[in-house]
Order: structure tokens, then sequence, then C-alpha cells
């Protein structure tokens, strides 16, 4: 597809499927609501590009064979939804993604620098939003990142690096979270049943206040700040 034949559909509204784009500069590219099928962005660089409510369906923005992701630089992907997409050792950074959703993603060896999940209404109210549903994150840097009260339900975070982030009142059921590090990770009021949580050190987290778990999980949690749980013996009759 040619820069004209792109922009002739962007103007009309058209949805842009099965293009391949590699090595292309998006700087300063104005694509708001802009609709992609199945297509293919092979070491792209998007600097200061606008993709607010921009939707991205089974779109590929990694070259696999190297293992090089896209770079998303002071990009606006506010409202954007990524829908099976791969995502892997993609880098964003300091870009604005409030109320992004990304379903069954593939977001391997991703990098999130700086990522702003936040937006203001005022000078008093700022809102987080945002989604990760069922997405792999495995080996993701997600270092100080803040999603509270998001929904990261289903997802996997197996090696990612979660020092730092803020997760409190987030939705984490049927996450694995096995093996990563969550060094002062706040959970305040997240919701972690039915997570895979082998590992996990409650002392090293931030804040476990008001934290949900299901009733399994409780002999995991004890065991692995060194509590040994012995059940009550019966007590003999007469």
């Amino acid at each position: 597809m040619t820069t004209e034949e792109l922009q002739a559909a962007l103007d009309k509204g058209d949805p842009i499927e099965d293009a391949d784009f590699s090595e292309v500069e998006w700087k300063d590219a104005s694509c708001a609501e802009a609709k992609f099928l199945r297509c293919r962005f092979i070491k792209c660089r998007f600097a200061h590009a606008d993709f607010r409510a921009a939707t991205f369906e089974d779109c590929i923005f990694t070259d696999k064979g190297a293992s090089v992701g896209s770079t998303f630089a002071f990009t606006e992907l506010r409202e954007a939804r990524l829908i099976r997409c791969d995502l892997s050792f993609c880098h964003f950074d300091r870009c604005k993604l409030f109320a992004i959703e990304m379903d069954r993603c593939n977001l391997l060896g991703a990098r999130f620098t700086g990522a702003d999940f936040s937006h203001s209404f005022g000078k008093k109210v700022v809102q987080t939003k945002a989604a990760f549903r069922r997405c792999n994150l495995d080996v993701t840097n997600l270092v100080a990142i803040r999603l509270p009260q998001c929904d990261l339900s289903g997802s996997s975070f197996r090696e990612a690096d979660l020092t730092d982030a803020d997760l409190s009142g987030a939705n984490l059921q049927e996450c694995d979270l096995q093996e990563c590090e969550l060094l002062r990770v706040n959970l305040a009021s997240a919701d972690i049943r039915r997570a895979k949580i082998a590992g996990l050190n409650v002392l090293n987290l931030k804040s476990v206040q008001g934290l949900k778990i299901s009733a399994d999980q409780q002999w995991l949690l004890l065991a692995a700040i060194g509590i040994e749980v012995h059940p009550d013996k019966p007590r003999c009759a007469g």
C-alpha cells in the first residue's frame, strides 16, 4: 500500500486490511479512529503519532525472526483497542494509554517506560483506566507502572518485572503471577482469586490491605512466609 492509498483510505474512514509496513516512520501521523485489520508493522517507529480510539485486530508489530518489536514514542493511544495482536518486544516509551484495551494480545518481552494510563478531568480529578484481558505479558518490563482499578484478568505475568507497580484494586483474577518480580507492589484491595500465586511472598509487597483471595490460596500465601499450618487433631470423646 502506497502512502497516497493509505491516506485516501484514512480520509474515507475505510479499514486498512492486509497491508504490510516495514521500517516505516509514523512520525506525527494522524490516524485517530482508524481501523487496521490483519496488518503487519515490522520494525516500525510511531513517534508523536495520534492513534486515539484506533482499532487494531489480528495485527503484527514484531519481527519474529529477529525478536525485534516496533517502537511507540510519545504516541497517543487513548481509547485504542487491540485484539489478538502480536506486540512482543515492542517498546512503549512515554505514551498516553488512558482507557486502552488489549484483548488476547501477545506482549512477550515488551517494555513500558513512562507509560501513562491516567487522564486528568480537572485539577483534582485524575482517573486511571486500562484493560489487558487474557494477554501474554511474560518477561515484560512493567517497573513502577500504575494500573490501579484496572482489568488484567486472565493474563500471564511469568518472569515479568512489576517492581514498585501500583495494582491496587486491580482485577487479577485467573492471572499467572508465578516467577514474576513483585517487590514493593501495591496490591491493596486487588482481586487475585483463582490466580496462580505459587511463591508469592506478601512480606515483599507494599500493601495487601483488603486483598481478595480464594480459600485455597491462603495456604500458599502462609507457606511462602514460612508459616506452617497444622490441622487441628480431633478430640477424643469422654
